[in-house]
């Protein structure tokens, strides 16, 4: 449990507010979030105040940056994560076909299952062949399954996108999706809560409508919670990627614009603050893709089918 005597106020003998507990490997306490400034400390004391009255939600958040901290054991730089790179804007890292998507959506190594017609289809679209795989062997491989036509029962549409010439749409489903239980789903809403009951995070309207709704992915949403225990994390948008607009799909992709309350990227020594933290998360934590553009520094998470259970599995 952390130290509720809240943040920026260690005792003599605790280490900085962000270190991993005393028994956690050195490689994990010596890569934790740097120590804030004092004068970034000091503009986050208010809130803190705030929060301090309402101590079981104080302690969810410190308990997320404490469980992101502590599993930081990589040192930034050292090609785990995919390095930030250029952009001359943050929105999404490709355009609106289902090729874009499947690139950034998915590790290389997840195909697409299809039935021939709709591989045909996909390959006209620019869709590696090596990518996709038959349509029975989504029940083998549990690969997303691309269909033309509506989604089968009990699949979660992923993306969708036009089929050209054909006037009809092309779904990606997964057939099995993960389903959070209600313990999860709550752990998402305080979570949530907490990151709305502090200032920096923004009142972006429609930040705020995702953020209360719990439909944010479980690793986003606790590498936030612990970025904003620890300096405060500006969240300008929720973007999803080209074809996941209206789905049922969990935000996983993050625009941030300040940190500590220094805009990103616009004060550098924040955002190689940011990118450095970043670089350093462990699995399910690590983002597999980060980018820097003139908004902001995107944040985003391939899709898996079952968030909640791999935050689960690596913090018990």
């Amino acid at each position: 449990m952390p130290d509720t005597a809240g943040p920026g106020r260690p005792g003599p003998a605790c280490g900085p507010r962000h270190a991993a507990p005393d028994d956690a490997p050195h490689s994990a306490r010596s890569a934790a979030l740097p120590r804030v400034p004092r004068r970034a400390r000091h503009r986050q004391r208010p809130w803190w105040s705030g929060l301090l009255a309402r101590g079981s939600l104080l302690a969810l958040v410190l308990t997320a940056s404490v469980v992101v901290a502590a599993l930081v054991t990589r040192p930034a730089g050292d090609g785990g994560t995919p390095a930030a790179t250029p952009s001359s804007a943050a929105p999404a890292p490709g355009g609106p076909g289902p090729a874009e998507w499947l690139a950034a959506a998915l590790p290389r190594s997840t195909a697409l299952a299809a039935s021939a017609d709709v591989r045909e289809d996909l390959t006209g679209q620019g869709v590696p062949a090596d990518r996709l795989r038959p349509a029975e062997d989504a029940d083998a491989s549990g690969s997303l399954l691309a269909v033309a036509g509506p989604a089968p029962p009990g699949s979660r549409v992923v993306a969708r996108f036009d089929r050209p010439g054909e006037g009809s749409e092309l779904l990606v489903v997964d057939p099995r999706p993960g389903e959070p239980t209600a313990e999860q789903r709550e752990r998402r809403r305080s979570l949530a809560a907490a990151l709305l009951a502090n200032p920096t995070t923004g009142a972006d309207p429609a930040v705020a409508a995702v953020l209360q709704s719990g439909e944010v992915d479980l690793r986003l949403l606790s590498l936030l919670a612990a970025l904003a225990a620890g300096e405060g994390v500006g969240i300008a948008a929720l973007p999803p990627l080209p074809g996941e607009e209206g789905t049922a799909t969990p935000a996983r992709r993050a625009l941030l614009d300040t940190l500590g309350g220094a805009p990103v990227p616009a004060d550098p020594a924040a955002t190689e603050r940011l990118r450095g933290w970043l670089a350093a998360q462990l699995p399910p934590f690590t983002p597999d893709d980060v980018q820097v553009g003139d908004d902001g520094v995107l944040v985003s998470f391939h899709y898996v089918p079952a968030p909640d259970s791999l935050v689960a599995d690596a913090t018990r």
